[in-house]
């Protein structure tokens, strides 16, 4: 009788075990974390099921998202909250919040975890916060109307789109000065830049283009401008950087452009009004926010096709570099 007991002891806790293992193996896996703005709450998808682990609340109309993968924080901006939400990314709890201004909307962290950048849209200026007890470092003014931002990959620079001001502005991150300020097309509004750091690509919402910006010198930046859909909000770049990815609102739409001869290759249809849109850290499915559809759709970056959509809630967005790694 104790042997068998014994035995059925053993099965139970090899159970629980497995159990505990899958659990956390599912953590493991990427996340995405994805903010509903008219349910003020973060969806959280497991990339390998693709389903929604979990809804996080987060009160304030949350828009943008930055991940530091460092420290397993998320950070989440919230306009009408007038500053950011943390989260912690493996229990998947809200932290704290911070109070900024009421204008704060892009958001990014920088790739040591040391600082996160909140874009000021009222005040037309960029807040520093340190990530270790969240303290304002500095505030440095830009353009007008400051949207979305992107860390270069060595760390040394940080972009902002400028939509009123119809510019990007060019922080060094060792002085906390801007560099300069370059021209782009009308309203940019989502940014991202290569990974050897020589090219900016901005979403323009009214010239309905992408700016390519050349930065490989900064004494003579050369900018190039590319057709693509109606109001186009944000951009993501794919397949070892060959592929760039933007979400055009009105069409419904992701125009895929060629880096290397900058011509649009591809449209392929999504959700809904879509919005956000980040690169999985397999370099290949892209996620993008449809903010009319409450969903997320998955690009297959290679085939060029929608491989799954993911019910997530009301006013998805997603704006900014939203996955985990």
């Amino acid at each position: 009788m104790a042997h068998l007991i014994d035995l059925r002891l053993k099965k139970i806790a090899v159970v629980l075990a497995a159990a505990i293992f899958f659990q956390v193996d599912l953590l493991a896996e990427p996340l995405a974390f994805i903010t509903n703005q008219l349910d003020n709450n973060v969806s959280v998808i497991n990339t390998s099921t693709r389903k929604v682990l979990k809804n996080i609340p987060v009160e304030g109309k949350p828009v943008g998202v930055a991940v530091n993968n460092l420290k397993h924080q998320v950070y989440i901006s919230t306009p009408d909250g007038a500053g950011f939400a943390v989260l912690d990314s493996k229990k998947l709890v809200p932290l704290t919040t911070v109070k900024t201004s009421n204008g704060a909307l892009g958001i990014a962290v920088d790739r040591t975890g040391e600082r996160v950048f909140v874009a000021d849209w009222y005040e037309n200026q960029i807040a520093i916060f340190g990530t270790e007890n969240l303290q304002l470092i500095k505030t440095i003014v830009v353009g007008k109307s400051p949207s979305g931002m992107v860390v270069s990959h060595d760390n040394q620079w940080l972009y902002v789109a400028n939509r009123v001001s119809d510019s990007v502005s060019l922080i060094n991150l060792d002085n906390l000065k801007v560099r300069r300020t370059i021209d782009v097309g009308t309203h940019p509004f989502g940014i991202t830049v290569n990974s050897a750091g020589t090219k900016l690509y901005t979403a323009n919402v009214e010239s309905d283009d992408v700016s390519v910006v050349d930065i490989s010198d900064l004494r003579q930046p050369q900018t190039v401008s590319i057709p693509v859909k109606s109001r186009p909000y944000a951009v993501s770049l794919a397949q070892n950087d060959t592929r760039l990815f933007v979400t055009n609102q009105d069409d419904g739409t992701v125009s895929v452009i060629d880096t290397l001869s900058l011509k649009e290759i591809a449209v392929i249809e999504v959700g809904e009004k879509p919005e956000g849109i980040s690169t999985h850290p397999d370099d290949r499915q892209i996620y993008v926010a449809n903010w009319f559809d409450g969903t997320v759709s998955v690009i297959d970056g290679k085939e060029l096709k929608v491989i799954a959509t993911i019910p997530v809630a009301d006013g998805s967005r997603g704006f900014g570099e939203f996955f985990t790694h």
